[in-house]
């Protein structure tokens, strides 16, 4: 049984022996460690938990060359980015990852169910903007009007001159 730290959508965190990791039911079933020695068993819906950090890190391997960036979006607005192993096993209800953060000496086993996430992107190199280029709120909404101009058939086209009324912009 592989000691677990289960991480829940509300912040709380439980340490947990579980023996089926495959992910196939849509709950898990637990053996919790903690300081309450009334609680022995525990069945935890996969929709409640965030991830599980599943036994202790290891030391990242040298070569990640093999291994695909991933951006890992969940639905609480964080984001994980990592280098995963090509082994990931993914089931019915969510999936294993072996990670490693850019920068981080350490690989991680991450259980992820796929109800705390809006998506696992497979990226082509990490983010190359700059630091201050990446919070910019700017930036959304210099993207949404490209989308749009785009859509509308015009390529890439600047956004609407803010000076302009709202009307004289929408289209009979």
């Amino acid at each position: 049984m592989p000691l677990v730290l289960i991480s829940f959508l509300d912040g709380e965190i439980i340490h947990a022996d579980i023996d089926d990791l495959s992910f196939d039911r849509p709950l898990l079933e637990a053996e919790v460690r903690g300081a309450d020695p009334n609680n022995e068993r525990a069945l935890f819906p996969l929709t409640a938990i965030r991830e599980l950090v599943v036994g202790q890190p290891v030391p990242a391997p040298e070569d990640l060359a093999g291994w695909d960036r991933a951006a890992f979006h969940f639905v609480d607005g964080q984001v994980l980015r990592a280098s995963v192993a090509p082994d990931s096993l993914l089931g019915r209800f969510g999936g294993l990852w072996r990670s490693v953060e850019p920068g981080s000496p350490e690989m991680r086993t991450l259980g992820i169910p796929y109800s705390s996430l809006k998506g696992v992107f497979k990226l082509r190199q990490w983010d190359s903007r700059p630091v201050g280029a990446r919070s910019g709120g700017d930036t959304h909404v210099n993207q949404v009007a490209r989308i749009l101009a785009e859509r509308d058939g015009g390529g890439t086209a600047s956004p609407p001159a803010p000076e302009r009324p709202l009307i004289s912009r929408v289209r009979p």
